[in-house]
């Protein structure tokens, strides 16, 4: 299973900032209860002072009963040994006049009652609160105190959200140039602006691509130093077999023929092996060149049009568009002809070939649609790969995909194929280039079929 480093760190703070969050708002919760707790104590505290410095005659002598609010403090004044209250805001409410000096909490009327009890020689104070409205004005203000956390806690997720995304980006765009690294892209990623954490694993993969480099530079150089050094002989070879042809005896003409297939075979290798070693060739920009791609169409299948012809296939354009790509003529010629000649070879006496020529997404794309066998989907990953033959009764070397695909990944382009799902069997493989844009309009072909 797949994790998201981004996801875990994202969570992973998010669920600390919440803990801390919850643990402050119980801590502001317990402390502003404690505060408000006090606050009425001293409350109470301020009124019996104040009844002692010459309040307590303003309190009425005999009340209305219910007229104070449940809500406000009760004060009752106790003077000299009377059973009854001197003076009190509520004469129903019976404090107990022997509560010992200071805050005590007492059940009074069979509810609990915060009370403080001033006591002077002859004078008795007492001021009393219900503690459950204590409770509720501790509460009301302890609440208060916690919605500025409530409302801080999701901002400080979302700015974690946004922080390790920022954070991310860089490893984004390092992801992308990382997955740009082929064989005809082997640039070493940049350092700068890199977080210090992630230079030794960006230098170890820079060491890598150069070791790399390295190597696909023998294979290219050994590629195309064998490729030029048999090529030689198997020419002299050649001519050597054409000479001795009219020499063999007709009982062995047809074993003498087997050989000059075979050392033509060769020799059709060993080129392939040279188109390989140069499109595989660092690209070099003072080479590049205007290419109409619409003409090197037209030269690829006037090249096949006789081999065509002979085997009654019809080949010609479905769709051709005016394109200019910016790149080695040779190259995009060489890339088209392994094309159309990779659909001649395995479509079948009397099938068809179509070609199109097409602008999408600012890549100009050209596309070979034969009515051959097709290719097993197991097999189509490997289409590519160099030396596969997907059909071993065909003859073939198993590099001509190989050098399309090297040639579109040094222009930047891309190669596909795949079967077609029109209902008819057969391939279509494509190969795309980066469109030049300094050129006339577009125009429109007429196609033409031969």
């Amino acid at each position: 299973m797949t994790h998201s480093l981004r996801n875990r760190l994202v969570l992973a703070l998010c669920i600390l900032v919440t803990v801390v969050g919850v643990v402050q708002g119980i801590s502001s919760f317990r402390l502003s209860e404690e505060g408000m707790r006090a606050l009425l104590d001293l409350r109470l505290e301020q009124v019996a002072n104040r009844m002692r410095n010459g309040y307590i005659e303003a309190l009425p002598a005999f009340p209305s009963r219910g007229s104070q609010p449940p809500r406000d403090i009760v004060v009752t004044i106790w003077k000299g040994d009377a059973d009854a209250p001197y003076r009190s805001t509520d004469p129903a409410l019976r404090l107990p006049r022997d509560a010992p000096s200071g805050f005590v909490t007492n059940l009074v009327g069979g509810e609990p009652w915060r009370i403080y009890t001033l006591r002077e020689t002859s004078l008795v104070i007492q001021v009393a609160q219900r503690s459950s409205v204590r409770h509720e004005l501790a509460e009301e203000q302890a609440l208060n105190t916690l919605w500025p956390i409530a409302i801080l806690v999701p901002l400080v997720c979302f700015a974690v959200v946004v922080v390790v995304d920022r954070s991310f980006d860089r490893l984004t765009r390092l992801g992308a140039e990382v997955q740009s690294i082929d064989a005809g892209n082997l640039q070493s990623l940049p350092t700068a602006g890199v977080p210090l954490e992630l230079l030794p694993f960006i230098d170890s993969i820079n060491r890598m691509i150069r070791r790399l480099a390295r190597s696909i530079e023998v294979e290219r150089k050994f590629i195309s130093d064998a490729a030029h050094e048999l090529r030689t002989p198997l020419t002299a070879l050649q001519l050597q077999a054409d000479n001795l042809q009219r020499d063999i005896a007709p009982g062995n003409q047809e074993r003498f023929q087997e050989l000059r297939k075979g050392i033509a075979r060769s020799g059709g290798l060993i080129s392939q092996l040279l188109r390989l070693a140069r499109a595989d060739a660092s690209l070099e920009a003072g080479a590049l060149e205007r290419v109409d791609v619409s003409t090197v169409v037209v030269d690829a299948v006037a090249e096949v049009l006789p081999i065509a012809a002979a085997r009654s296939i019809d080949i010609g354009a479905e769709e051709m568009t005016s394109a200019y790509v910016q790149a080695i003529k040779a190259d995009v010629g060489v890339a088209l002809r392994n094309l159309v000649s990779n659909a001649i070879r395995y479509t079948p006496d009397g099938g068809k070939i179509d070609l199109s020529l097409q602008v999408r997404d600012d890549l100009v794309w050209v596309e070979v649609t034969d009515t051959g066998p097709g290719i097993a989907e197991d097999l189509l990953p490997r289409v590519f790969d160099r030396f596969f033959r997907a059909n071993f009764d065909i003859e073939g070397s198993g590099l001509g995909l190989s050098i399309v695909k090297a040639i579109a990944n040094k222009y930047g382009g891309t190669t596909t194929l795949r079967n077609r799902n029109d209902g008819q069997t057969g391939i279509v493989a494509s190969i795309s280039f980066r469109q030049a844009h300094d050129y006339a309009p577009v125009r429109a072909l007429d196609a033409a079929h031969s």
